[in-house]
């Protein structure tokens, strides 16, 4: 993975400071073109489905997934889609969980019973496809 390190140092100019981007963001679109680019390396793919949880800023995760793409010159299309984040509940409940502070995705909470017991069943993590 030497060729990929560079992605780690990001320009300054795609960061917008003043209230958009979060470290986390970066953290997690710089793993995701990471993903990107040893499946592009390893088979020429150019078309990308990126599925994010609700429980990211989409359309910062967006811009700065397609700014930075176009920034390292990746010559991949990457299509953004934001899922749901789904739970299975102590107290029986399993759907669609309900985070507690969606600016900042504080806790995920179960719709039913309003506590922190579920289990992530959908939406753990952002997938590549």
């Amino acid at each position: 993975m030497n060729g990929f390190l560079i992605l780690y140092s990001i320009p300054l100019n795609l960061i917008n400071f003043s209230g958009g981007f979060l470290a986390h963001e970066v953290k997690y679109v710089t793993q995701t073109i990471e993903k990107i680019m040893i499946e592009w390396s390893k088979n020429g793919r150019k078309n990308f489905t990126i599925k994010v949880p609700d429980s990211h800023k989409i359309k910062e995760f967006e811009l700065l997934l397609k700014q930075m793409l176009n920034h390292y010159q990746v010559p991949v299309r990457a299509t953004v889609q934001q899922i749901p984040i789904e739970i299975k509940c102590g107290c029986g409940y399993t759907g669609k969980a309900r985070i507690s502070d969606p600016e900042n995705a504080i806790r995920i909470l179960c719709p039913s019973c309003n506590k922190k017991k579920g289990r992530i069943i959908v939406g753990k993590e952002i997938e590549v496809i």
